[in-house]
């Protein structure tokens, strides 16, 4: 049974315009309260940040390298007005995030929301809006954004497609063989591609998508080979992407690519010379994370994004201005992974991803953003 939220509800906007015009007269209004629920707490109060991320199963190497960054960024407040405290919440599983964001909003009352996958993202975004505070969601999906209290930090789907595409043509390749996983976010990639793909005349001549649990890749591969593709796109997650690329190995295929999969690999030398789309990372901000976790294996996909969107929400709250108003007005933030942009009116703070490559085992970075 879905559990009752224990924040009043969002009131329609205009009924917080009208309320606010006749304050005067009327005492509090709807808007005069969401202008309290979100006005910066006194310097001697701590500002408290929940963040909820997916640790265990097959995201732990991406849930575990965000919450190291989220971390760090804590680690890194020098001479801020306010009192910062993280208050995290580590989950077995993206799609079971309720019960952490529930705590978070209504029993440690936080102030602000990072939240990792897009599957947290959907069920904490009706969360911050009932308590009106800011969420930033590390996450691809765009529709997630809605500039009111719900923003994504990262490359979306479309900006995926159009560097990958890029890429792809740059390297000549003309017909491509789907081999994916069936999750969400892998199918909006593999649909952005399409689409950006069809504007170039690459076709797609081969289309496979197979469950988690797949174990025995060999009849896909050989059907895939038939139709004598010029790269092999492979995206999923562990065990199977290992498994997969095992396979292509002993089918004598080394012409792969992907979109972050291959950084997700637990054997990178099954994918040696693949290629991928991935975010950027500075190599300066790479270093540092190096030095700071020593010999710990890190997935920088999203870790740049959840360093940078605790350090913009950081900013607002430091401004002396509301800080749902700050975050609505930013249009870019030179960060950790680059420069971020975001359009006035909506809820995307976007960049340009980059292309790695699987070199010597280890994921390079071929590129700046292109």
């Amino acid at each position: 049974m879905a559990k009752k939220s224990l924040v009043a509800p969002l009131k329609p906007i205009w009924w917080m315009a009208l309320g606010a015009s006749f304050l005067v007269l009327s005492g509090p209004t709807p808007g005069a309260i969401a202008a309290k629920a979100t006005a910066r707490p006194h310097a001697a109060s701590p500002i408290k940040i929940g963040v909820v991320v997916a640790t265990t199963g097959p995201a732990a190497l991406l849930g575990s390298s965000f919450l190291k960054a989220v971390q760090m960024a804590e680690e890194d407040l020098k001479g801020t007005t306010h009192r910062y405290d993280l208050v995290i919440e580590q989950i077995a599983s993206a799609d079971k995030a309720e019960p952490a964001i529930a705590k978070l909003i209504n029993v440690d009352k936080v102030d602000a929301l990072i939240v990792g996958f897009s599957m947290s993202g959907e069920i904490a975004k009706s969360y911050a809006t009932a308590a009106k505070i800011p969420l930033f969601c590390i996450c691809s999906v765009g529709s997630l954004g809605d500039e009111l209290y719900t923003f994504t930090i990262m490359p979306i789907a479309e900006d995926e497609a159009t560097r990958w595409v890029a890429e792809a043509r740059r390297r000549g390749i003309k017909r491509i063989a789907l081999l994916t996983q069936d999750y969400p976010s892998v199918d909006n990639h593999v649909r952005m591609l399409k689409v950006e793909a069809a504007k170039f005349g690459i076709a797609f001549v081969s289309e496979n998508r197979f469950e988690a649990k797949t174990t025995d890749f060999r009849a896909r591969i050989a059907a895939a080979k038939r139709t004598s593709p010029d790269l092999y796109f492979v995206e999923a997650f562990n065990p199977a992407l290992d498994i997969l690329g095992q396979q292509l190995r002993d089918a004598g295929i080394h012409n792969e690519a992907s979109v972050v999969a291959f950084s997700l690999s637990e054997k990178q030398s099954l994918f040696e010379g693949g290629w991928y789309t991935d975010s950027y990372v500075s190599p300066q901000f790479k270093a540092r994370l190096d030095r700071r976790y020593p010999g710990v294996r890190l997935v920088t996909h999203m870790m740049p994004y959840a360093y940078d969107s605790f350090r913009m929400l950081v900013e607002g709250f430091e401004s002396g201005r509301d800080v749902l108003a700050y975050v609505r007005g930013m249009t870019e933030y030179n960060g950790t992974a680059g420069k971020i942009t975001k359009k006035v009116g909506t809820g995307n703070f976007r960049s340009t991803p980059a292309v790695w490559v699987i070199r010597g085992g280890h994921p390079t970075l071929q590129t700046t953003r292109g």
